[in-house]
């Protein structure tokens, strides 16, 4: 708490004013324990100036006794310092308060309260943000940060504002003014990330998005052998379904091998993410097998980019489905639990011949339901019962991986992580970065366990050259072999070699007979994705010298022979392949549902969105709707933002000077929803009204693009304040501080579009001429009038 001494002055009635007197100010700083400290201003050197009289401390004197006349000259400069100094810990604030005025009725000062805060400024020390800091990075929560701070000092007396408000503040440093995705591409470089992107036609609007750590990719490549693919929604505020593609380690733990944005569902999309995850993999060894839903887009994709693999069909999905799509015809539940157990044994006929017996008996228990067996049919069996009935995939290595149930339970990691369904790709990285960092961990350490742990159970001489070679996992597959080969011995067509076909390890018989002839497991007989306990690549290639001075040549001999357009677009590219944190990338819009009354509440919710068997069970089908409003109902929404005059287009023409009315044709309406300013500016380059979005994202684009010349104009402080206007995308009404805003303004739209842009209001009339181009020609000129009418709104004029 700052406290001012002010020596009161002789104004009251009867009393005689001291010539020359003024209040003389000092500042005293108690901290939250009572202790008075003296803090004058440098300029008073820690002395309070006195002008006072007899007669002024005369007038104490009638209240304190101890305070006695003494004649002062008004020179006279005194320290009363040692007076405000303390080291009593009072009881409360108030006690202090009462004790500081007590110090000065007696030394005849006044007392005022300058500022007062509870406790410390809050603000943290070097090295508890630095904890902050880190503890952020490992996605400890804000609370948990404050009980660590207080822990370590007890003397602590910091809020979850001032945690919140740290938290910001290295945010901001962070971003450093760069955009969201210029952030984003700068850390997935940092990292080393491979990233990949595509962009809407003719805009640097992202479009698709794949990344993938570099960790990622050499368990990728270290275990080919099994993906699972599968997507989610609700993970971001664009409502981009977030395609992720899944492998299986040795010790069967699951690692994200790649995360993908896109923009649809299509088979494009798809085949593009595929694309790229091929181009990540070794041409030996491409993966054996591919789990999905049945997903007709993700299944065409996948037979275009990997034609060798077999392609499973998830069957905790087509359960789902089928429960959807057929319970509802049962009228009694036994009926139905019957069929259940028929279909189930149907899926896990282990040969050809048994299949075709189990669906007999369907066709003959199941004939009075004809719809129930038509869907099972139809849909599932006759296309796709290679895919997911065991007598087909028993015959194919899949390491016991039959349903995407390892993407369900990333994705649900996954959105316990992120929290939120509103963020941005830069947020959303930062999470997921966290999250794979402790997946290498945890693989890391599942490897150690596997190669350093001998667990009793694997102790008998028939894992002898085997234990310490290969997996846990595999050890223990083979240990339930080798109990099963007491019972089956060496009768091949008893043990069924199912383990040997579908995870190439020793089946019963095979290790009955090496127990016969008195052999250990030998460790050839293992497949190598069990051996596998280390990210070393599974091929050793000869290492290759790499050249790009013939890309480079190529690139020279095409600038040189393009227009200055493309050449323009070639140097933008190389810029942002050089450095990715200058890219010119823009984040994608943000989808909202249009149809009806905007919701205020924003649902942040990661809870997944119905699956197909839940929205068949619901009915429930989306649609939207873009939805215009008109200028009559949406000026209202803006003047209550801004709680000023609504507007009122039938006086428009009042609005500006008398002199200028004649000269004014014809003025045109926009929005008011506090984008007005970048919809009239859309609507007159041509873009329409409903192009603000694209005019906002220009107007930044240039903004960053000559950053150090709006720097010099502006000032770095006002263009940190133009990056916050000009960065707003929501489909709601822009409160007051995203308004568009003049001059500041006016030569971002003139240079960024190549215009000459007049300003008109009633009380300024400007013009804008573009600061990077040749004149524009007075026989062809591109001219754009903007008005500003009533205080808070823009116009075509």
């Amino acid at each position: 708490m700052d406290i001012d001494f002010m020596e009161e002055q002789n104004n009251i009635d009867n009393h005689e004013h001291v010539p020359n007197a003024s209040p003389t100010i000092a500042s005293a700083s108690f901290d939250i324990y009572g202790v008075a400290v003296l803090d004058a201003s440098e300029q008073l050197k820690a002395q309070m100036e006195l002008v006072a009289s007899e007669h002024y401390f005369n007038s104490f004197a009638e209240d304190d006794a101890s305070i006695k006349s003494t004649n002062y000259d008004t020179d006279c400069v005194m320290d009363y310092s040692s007076e405000f100094t303390t080291h009593e810990i009072f009881k409360s604030r108030e006690a202090m308060i009462q004790w500081t005025r007590n110090v000065g009725k007696k030394n005849g000062i006044m007392v005022v309260i300058k500022r007062s805060e509870v406790g410390r400024d809050g603000r943290l020390t070097v090295e508890e943000t630095s904890i902050l800091v880190d503890m952020s990075k490992n996605m400890v929560r804000p609370k948990d940060i404050l009980v660590t701070l207080k822990k370590k000092d007890s003397f602590n007396v910091s809020t979850m504002k001032s945690i919140y408000n740290a938290r910001q503040r290295y945010e901001v440093i962070e971003m450093a003014g760069r955009s969201q995705m210029q952030q984003l591409l700068s850390k997935l470089s940092e990292h080393n990330y491979i990233e990949w992107h595509m962009c809407y036609d003719n805009t640097d609007i992202v479009k698709d998005l794949f990344w993938a750590h570099p960790k990622s990719i050499e368990l990728l490549r270290s275990f080919p052998s099994v993906l699972l693919m599968d997507y989610t929604y609700k993970v971001n505020k664009y409502h981009l379904p977030l395609f992720d593609i899944i492998g299986v380690t040795s010790t069967d733990m699951t690692f994200n091998v790649a995360y993908t944005y896109l923009s649809s569902e299509w088979e494009d999309s798809y085949t593009w993410a595929l694309d790229r995850l091929r181009g990540l993999m070794d041409n030996d060894f491409l993966p054996r097998v591919i789990v999905t839903d049945r997903e007709l887009a993700l299944m065409n994709a996948i037979e275009k980019i990997f034609p060798r693999a077999n392609h499973f069909l998830c069957r905790w999905h087509i359960s789902r489905n089928i429960m959807a799509n057929c319970k509802k015809l049962f009228a009694a539940n036994d009926k139905w639990e019957k069929f259940i157990m028929s279909w189930n044994l149907l899926v896990l006929s282990s040969n050809e011949i048994e299949f075709i017996d189990h669906f007999k008996t369907m066709q003959r228990d199941f004939a009075s339901f004809p719809a129930v067996m038509e869907y099972v049919t139809n849909t599932w069996l006759n296309n796709y019962k290679e895919r997911f009935v065991s007598a087909w995939t028993d015959k194919i290595m899949h390491f016991g991986n039959l349903t995407t149930n390892r993407v369900e339970i990333s994705h649900s990691r996954l959105k316990k992580y992120l929290s939120t369904s509103q963020g941005n790709f830069e947020t959303s990285w930062a999470k997921i970065h966290n999250l794979l960092e402790l997946q290498h961990t945890d693989i890391k350490a599942s490897f150690e366990k596997s190669l350093t742990v001998v667990q009793h159970q694997f102790k008998p001489t028939e894992f002898k050259h085997i234990r310490g070679f290969i997996s846990i996992t595999a050890l223990n597959i083979t240990l339930s072999e080798l109990k099963r080969a007491i019972s089956i011995g060496v009768d091949r067509s008893a043990c069924g070699c199912v383990i040997r076909q579908t995870h190439g390890l020793p089946c019963a018989h095979e290790i009955a007979e090496y127990k016969r002839e008195c052999q250990p497991i030998p460790l050839e007989r293992i497949d190598l994705h069990w051996k596998k306990l280390d990210l070393v690549a599974v091929t050793q290639k000869q290492k290759v010298e790499l050249s790009c001075q013939p890309e480079f040549e190529l690139i020279a001999n095409r600038f040189n022979e393009s227009s200055i357009e493309i050449q323009l677009d070639i140097l933008k590219k190389l810029k942002e392949i050089a450095n990715p944190g200058c890219t010119f990338l823009l984040d994608p819009e943000v989808k909202t549902r249009t149809r009806g009354r905007p919701s205020i509440k924003v649902d942040t919710s990661t809870r997944r969105d119905p699956s197909a068997f839940e929205k068949s069970l619901s009915g429930q089908e989306s649609c939207l709707l873009n939805v215009k409003s008109n200028s009559v109902t949406t000026a209202k929404s803006k003047a209550e933002v801004n709680k000023s005059t609504p507007v009122k287009s039938i006086t428009f023409i009042d609005e500006f000077p008398v002199g200028l009315q004649s000269y004014i044709h014809h003025i045109k309406d926009v929005v008011a929803d506090g984008n007005c300013g970048f919809r009239a500016i859309a609507d007159l380059i041509g873009l329409g009204e409903d192009g603000w979005v694209q005019v906002r994202k220009d107007l930044l684009n240039e903004l960053y693009s000559h950053l150090d010349d709006y720097g010099k104009l502006y000032g770095p402080e006002r263009v940190n304040e133009l990056i916050h206007i000009l960065s707003y995308y929501e489909n709601w009404p822009a409160s007051s501080d995203r308004w568009m805003t003049m001059p500041d303004m006016g030569h971002l739209i003139a240079s960024c579009y190549n215009v000459v842009l007049f300003h008109l209001s009633s009380v300024q009339y400007l013009t804008f001429l573009p600061l990077r181009s040749e004149p524009v020609h007075i026989l062809s000129p591109r001219n754009i009038a903007l008005g500003y009418v009533f205080g808070n709104h823009f116009v075509e004029v």
